[in-house]
C-alpha cells in the first residue's frame, strides 16, 4: 500500500532531515559540544524552538544524526557489491572509495564521545555493528570462506585508515596503500591451517641469547 504524505508531513521532513544536517556538519567542525538546540536550528535556518520539537535531548539529535550518516555509507558501499566480482576487485574499490570527509569527522567524534558519555554508546555500538555486517556482507560475496571472522579485522583496517586522513589531511595516506593493507588482510583469512601456523612461526621472534 501506497502511504501518501500531507503537505504537513512533508514539511515536518523536510525540517527534521534539514536539522540533522545542521547536527553532522556541527559535530564535523567542534564535536558533540559544538551542539546546542539553538545552534542546530540556526544552522537549519530554522526557528529556535524546532531542534527541541524534534529531539528532546542533544543526545538524541546526535544518534540520530550518526545513525543518518551510517545508512548513507552502507548506500555506498553496497554499491560495491555489484561492482566487484573477485576480493581482488574488491580492495580496489573499496581502497579507492571517495568518503566524505564531513561524514568522516561526524562518525569519528562521536565514537570518541561515546568512550566519555554512556548515553551514546548504544547508538555508537549499533553503527558499528551495522559496519561490521556490512564488511560481512561484501566479504561473503566475493567468497571469502570465514567472511564473519574477518569482517571485524575488515572494518578496523579502514577505519584506522580513515583516522589518519583525518588527522593528515596535507599528506593523507594514499588509497593504494590502503588497497595493498586489505589484499594482506584477506590473504591472511584465506590462508590453510597448516600455512597459518608456518606464517606464524617465521613471524615468531626468537629471545636473543
Amino acid at each position: 500500500m501506497n502511504i501518501v504524505r500531507t503537505p504537513k508531513q512533508e514539511r515536518s521532513q523536510r525540517r527534521r532531515d534539514a536539522l540533522l544536517q545542521a547536527a553532522a556538519e556541527l559535530i564535523a567542525e567542534g564535536g558533540l559540544h559544538a551542539v546546542t538546540h539553538r545552534a542546530v536550528a540556526a544552522r537549519a535556518g530554522l526557528p529556535s524552538s524546532t531542534a527541541g520539537y524534534f529531539f528532546a535531548s542533544i543526545n538524541d539529535l546526535a544518534a540520530e544524526a550518526l545513525r543518518v550518516r551510517v545508512q548513507q555509507t552502507v548506500k555506498d558501499f553496497l554499491e560495491l557489491i555489484d561492482s566487484a566480482v573477485d576480493a581482488d576487485g574488491l580492495t580496489n574499490a573499496v581502497g579507492h572509495l571517495a568518503v566524505d570527509r564531513q561524514v568522516e569527522l561526524t562518525q569519528v567524534s562521536l565514537y570518541l564521545e561515546a568512550g566519555r558519555n554512556p548515553a551514546l554508546r548504544g547508538p555508537v555500538a549499533e553503527a558499528m555493528e551495522i559496519n561490521r555486517g556490512l564488511a560481512e556482507k561484501l566479504l561473503t560475496s566475493v567468497g571469502l570462506p570465514n567472511a564473519a571472522v574477518a569482517s571485524s579485522a575488515f572494518v578496523a583496517l579502514f577505519q584506522g585508515f580513515m583516522l589518519q586522513h583525518l588527522a593528515t589531511p596535507d599528506s593523507p595516506p594514499s588509497p593504494d596503500d590502503l588497497v595493498d593493507a586489505l589484499r594482506a588482510l584477506l590473504a591472511g583469512y584465506l590462508l590453510t591451517e597448516d600455512e597459518r601456523q608456518n606464517l606464524q612461526q617465521r613471524l615468531r621472534v626468537h629471545p636473543a641469547g
